[in-house]
């Protein structure tokens, strides 16, 4: 219970993070040397990263969120990807900055960030979040995250 406390505290900060600021995002994706894809995303005004992915083929608008345990969907979004989201089935998933936060594990097809893929991903959709955030599920499957003169980039590990 402390470990889902702990993610959900994550998400929740995460999230109102996000609340906070408004987005503006650029992001692209490029062939690296080796034919491997590269994505790189400029930070946004607020000092965020923001990219567009495809999560079950559809668009999704993510925060990139390096200290976010889960991938988190609004409910928008997840509606969107073709989720199922049953307000009903919403469940107490932990403790956020602005109190108990509710919410639903769903299992996705895929997410695709400019070439960087996951199949059967795991995600949460967060009852009454604002923006997605594209956590350390994802991020983990990335080769190398640089962070360097405004930009971030995401370098496809050489399995993928």
């Amino acid at each position: 219970m402390l470990e889902k406390l702990a993610i959900v505290g994550t998400i929740g900060a995460g999230l109102a993070i996000g609340l906070l600021w408004p987005s503006g995002h650029h992001d692209s994706g490029a062939a690296s040397a080796s034919g491997r894809a590269d994505v790189v995303i400029a930070r946004s005004s607020d000092l965020h990263y923001y990219a567009d992915a495809k999560v079950n083929g559809r668009p999704v608008h993510f925060m990139i969120d390096t200290g976010a345990s889960e991938t988190a969907l609004t409910e928008a979004d997840a509606q969107a990807a073709g989720i199922a989201v049953d307000p009903n089935k919403f469940e107490v998933i932990g403790d956020g900055a602005s109190g108990m936060v509710r919410g639903q594990y769903v299992q996705l097809n895929s997410i695709d960030l400019s070439g960087l893929n996951q199949k059967d991903a795991k995600a949460v959709v967060v009852q009454g979040a604002s923006v997605s955030l594209l956590g350390q599920p994802f991020l983990d499957k990335v080769g190398e995250i640089v962070i360097r003169d405004g930009e971030m980039r995401l370098k496809a590990d050489a399995d993928s």
